[in-house]
């Protein structure tokens, strides 16, 4: 669908909406699971491998709130063609490695403009199509308008618009960019994502989604007590700081066999086998996550 919109083809709404409903099952049976590969991060083909996990946490965002199964596939359709606008913004400016000028973020800032322009002249316009423009155009607005485009009458967010924009700003704080190589960990884009709720983001939502990825989210390395190095591999909602991890190094540094511990389970003694001291940089490590989390 990606590379029909890049070659300028017509787009068929109805297999991209398939794909999006095969997400949308897939949450629901495994949310996990597939919010865990949104950790997965490739170099390559950043703004299609953006749009796929924003369209992915946003569906188990819709999923935490409780949407229907209509709207979480209307979600996930909107969220999959936030980013289109991109494709009108020059690669040299898109994959420039070093800081933009001012002239450059100009463009960058007309990107919204261009997505929602775009999806209005898609063919077979529908409630939806109309919807995804609205959204496009929405998605760097802000929850308080300090974003952008720059309106003149500000009128109230999309409900998805909100929704999107903090899944879009977590996947971006923790992905590898052209000019931004070394991802946030996940904690730590949580903690800036907190400060921001009321302002940029929506603060009820920002809570939910906290709530959904955990004060550890999946895919955070994280050091135990028993220098055991591991990788989150869920969340626990009813113990947020004591997930199920997935152990990697063991306590003398030799590379592990990946079994899962619970951090939830105590000795004869009530005392917890094992706690989190800190989350550690996976590039640091030389870590590879799909090695993991596939």
């Amino acid at each position: 669908v990606m590379n029909k919109l890049k070659a300028g083809e017509k787009v068929n709404m109805k297999v991209a909406k398939r794909v999006v409903e095969s997400m949308v099952d897939l949450i629901l049976s495994e949310e996990q699971l597939l919010v865990g590969m949104t950790a997965i991060k490739d170099y390559d083909e950043y703004t299609y491998h953006h749009s796929v996990n924003v369209s992915v946490l946003s569906i188990a965002i819709g999923q935490k709130i409780g949407l229907s199964r209509k709207a979480l596939t209307e979600l996930g359709l909107v969220a999959l063609f936030h980013d289109i606008g991109k494709m009108e913004i020059p690669k040299e400016i898109l994959n420039k490695p070093t800081a933009f000028t001012e002239e450059e973020w100009r463009v960058i800032k007309r990107h919204p403009y261009w997505g929602a322009c775009t999806i209005l002249k898609l063919k077979g316009i529908d409630r939806t199509s109309i919807r995804s423009a609205v959204v496009a155009f929405e998605h760097h607005l802000n929850y308080d308008y300090s974003g952008y485009p720059k309106v003149r009458y500000p009128i109230r967010l999309d409900f998805y618009s909100r929704i999107l924009t903090i899944a879009d700003q977590y996947d971006a704080m923790t992905s590898s960019r052209v000019y931004a190589r070394v991802p946030l960990a996940p904690d730590r884009a949580l903690s800036i994502m907190m400060e921001r709720a009321g302002t940029q983001l929506d603060p009820i939502l920002s809570k939910f989604f906290v709530n959904m990825v955990g004060v550890y989210p999946v895919g955070s390395l994280v050091l135990l007590d028993t220098r055991e190095m591991g990788l989150v591999y869920e969340c626990n909602p009813l113990f947020a700081d004591r997930p199920r991890v997935m152990i990697i190094v063991d306590s003398t540094g030799k590379k592990a066999a990946g079994f899962i511990t619970d951090l939830t389970e105590k000795d004869s003694a009530g005392k917890y086998l094992k706690s989190i001291i800190k989350t550690l940089d996976p590039n640091k490590y030389r870590i590879n996550l799909a090695e993991y989390l596939l």
